[in-house]
C-alpha cells in the first residue's frame, strides 16, 4: 500500500473511533494520567532550551480532541492544534475551544503558516508517519531559532508490553496495525539525522495504563490511577539514570535545532 492510501486509511480509522477516542478524556481515571503524561513530557523543555517553563507559541500535531489545550492551559501563549481527522477536529473545537486556541484539520505535510512556534509537541503520532524522517525535517522550518520538537512516543525496550502492544493490534479493531515501535536508540537517531541536538528521558512506568483504559470500576480505577500519578513522577527520576530505563512504556525526545546545520 502506498503512502496516501496508508494516510487515507489511517485518517478513516481515527474518523470512526472519534466518539471513543475522546471518551478517554472524559473519563476522569484517564484524564489525569493523560493530563500527568503531557505535564511531564513538557517537564524537561526548560533544562534542554531557552525557551523557558512557560512557553510562547505551541503548535500540537495530531492533536486528536484538543485536551492538552485544557491540560496545559497556563504554560503556552497560544496553543494550535492539527489533526487530519475531521471528526476528532471537530470534537476539540466542541469541548476545548477557547482564546489563544485553535484547531485545525489538516495533514502537517500540507500545513502552512507564516507564524512560527517555540513548541511543536507530537504525543504518540510520529509512529503512524510514513516518513517521519522528512516530517521532522520540515517541522524544522515551524520553529522559532530557539525552538524546539518534544514527541513522546512507545518504545520497545520492554519485551512485556511490546507483547501487550502486539496483542492489541490483533484483537482491538480501534487501533491502528501500522503503527511501529521506535526503540530509544532508534528515536534519538532518527531525530539526529533530521538535524537536532537530542536529550531523551523514560516516560511512564505504572501511569500508562490508565491513559488508554478504565480496567477496573470506575472507583476503583481512580484510586489506583491517582495512585500510579503520583508515583511515576518519582520512578521516572530514578530511571533516568538506571540501565532500566527501558522499562518506561513510552520515552520522550527534546529535539533542538543543531547548530552545526
Amino acid at each position: 500500500m502506498d503512502e496516501t492510501k496508508i494516510e487515507a486509511a489511517d485518517r478513516a480509522l481515527f474518523d470512526r473511533i472519534a466518539r471513543d477516542y475522546v471518551r478517554k478524556d472524559l473519563t476522569e481515571s484517564c484524564r489525569i494520567a493523560r493530563e500527568q503524561r503531557l505535564r511531564q513530557t513538557l517537564r524537561h523543555v526548560a533544562s534542554v532550551a531557552s525557551v523557558g517553563a512557560r512557553v510562547g507559541h505551541l503548535l500540537e500535531v495530531g492533536c486528536g480532541g484538543g485536551f492538552a489545550a485544557r491540560y496545559l492551559d497556563g504554560l503556552y501563549e497560544t496553543y494550535t492544534g492539527v489533526d487530519y481527522s475531521e471528526e476528532l477536529v471537530g470534537y476539540a473545537r466542541q469541548y476545548n475551544a477557547g482564546p489563544g486556541r485553535e484547531f485545525l484539520s489538516a495533514n502537517i505535510k500540507d500545513f502552512e503558516t507564516s507564524r512560527r512556534f517555540d513548541v511543536v509537541l507530537m504525543v504518540g503520532v510520529l509512529h503512524h508517519m510514513e516518513d517521519p524522517a522528512g516530517i521532522l525535517v520540515q517541522l524544522r522550518q515551524l520553529l522559532t531559532p530557539a525552538g524546539i520538537v518534544v514527541v513522546n512516543e512507545p518504545q520497545r525496550g520492554n519485551p512485556g508490553i511490546s507483547a501487550l502492544r502486539w496483542i492489541r493490534k490483533r484483537v482491538d479493531s480501534s487501533y491502528s496495525p501500522d503503527q511501529v515501535e521506535f526503540s530509544e536508540d532508534e528515536l534519538r537517531e532518527l531525530f539526529e539525522r533530521s538535524g537536532y541536538d537530542v536529550e531523551t528521558y523514560p516516560q511512564g512506568l505504572l501511569s500508562t495504563p490508565f491513559a488508554e483504559t478504565q480496567p477496573f470500576p470506575p472507583v476503583v480505577s481512580l484510586m489506583l490511577s491517582r495512585f500510579a500519578t503520583r508515583l511515576d513522577p518519582t520512578l521516572e527520576r530514578i530511571l533516568q539514570t538506571s540501565p532500566a530505563r527501558r522499562l518506561a512504556w513510552n520515552a520522550v525526545v527534546v529535539g533542538r535545532q543543531s547548530v552545526s546545520r
